[in-house]
């Protein structure tokens, strides 16, 4: 596993990049692995849920739209000031400056059309971050949909090879889940997705995403043609879509302005693409 900070052009503090492939080749279904464990939750006291219930109060004031549910950890505090806070007293008290975080882990996908152009999505102004920034689509997936007493497994349960295997359909699921419901693509026009590694915005306090390839057996025309449907789950969550030559993302050649659009998860997405492919894949 490969690990190093990267300097995004987009103006924010950058992102680390987690390459999970030693020979930096993307990681299909079968040869995942869930290490799923109640070892790995996080951290709390009873100071720490009083504050993240007044933070989240005071945010739903302003939008509505905003939501509460369990997601995945890897390894709704990372994206607020106090997550610096809980960084210091998790070293402190857990000796570990992540044990208090959330890091719900998202999903995040490069979607390229039959013609080598890569789908990019202008998030709507409603969301509750990256407002009109260009992104991948992508979402998190979803621990209810492998079990809904997940929350209540004993270890023995967690560590179970079948329930492992669940979790990774999930997760490689949910990627497609996501294209379908944002662009409204059928999932008969997708590939199976491809792992490119994970991505850590600095910005939000090192909150993780995984970022995958998915070829589309369709044009960018026909893309574009069903996403102005606007008949999917998600429609109002972008604005609009934007095409970005393969060759260009590949080769990280893109024009400033595109940069300074793009989320952190999409610049991080872009490098690994740009790490794992020396020419378009097929």
């Amino acid at each position: 596993m490969d690990e190093f900070t990267f300097k995004t052009q987009n103006g924010t503090e950058g992102i680390e990049i987690i390459n999970l492939s030693f020979s930096k080749i993307p990681i299909i279904r079968s040869q995942t692995q869930i290490n799923f464990s109640s070892r790995f939750n996080n951290k709390s006291d009873n100071w720490i849920e009083k504050s993240i219930k007044l933070i989240w109060n005071e945010k739903c004031k302003n939008n509505d739209r905003l939501y509460n549910q369990s997601k995945f950890r890897f390894e709704g505090t990372n994206c607020n000031p106090f997550g610096k806070e809980l960084v210091v007293y998790g070293t402190q008290r857990f000796n570990s400056k992540r044990s208090c975080l959330a890091d719900p882990l998202g999903v995040g996908s490069l979607l390229l059309t039959s013609d080598r152009k890569f789908l990019f999505l202008k998030r709507a102004m409603w969301t509750g971050e990256d407002k009109g920034k260009l992104d991948r689509p992508g979402g998190h997936p979803e621990p209810d949909n492998v079990s809904t007493s997940i929350q209540s497994w004993t270890e023995e349960e967690c560590t179970a090879p079948e329930n492992s295997l669940r979790i990774r359909e999930e997760v490689f699921d949910s990627v497609k889940c996501e294209i379908r419901d944002e662009v409204n693509l059928p999932l008969e026009s997708l590939k199976d997705p491809l792992l490119l590694g994970v991505v850590r915005s600095l910005e939000r306090l090192g909150r993780p995403s995984a970022e995958f390839l998915v070829l589309c057996s369709l044009t960018s025309k026909e893309v574009e043609n069903l996403y102005l449907k606007s008949c999917q789950a998600e429609a109002d969550e972008s604005l609009g879509i934007v095409f970005l030559p393969e060759e260009k993302v590949r080769g990280l050649d893109l024009d400033q302005s595109i940069w300074h659009c793009l989320t952190d998860a999409a610049c991080g997405a872009i490098k690994l693409y740009s790490q794992c492919y020396s020419i378009c894949p097929s």
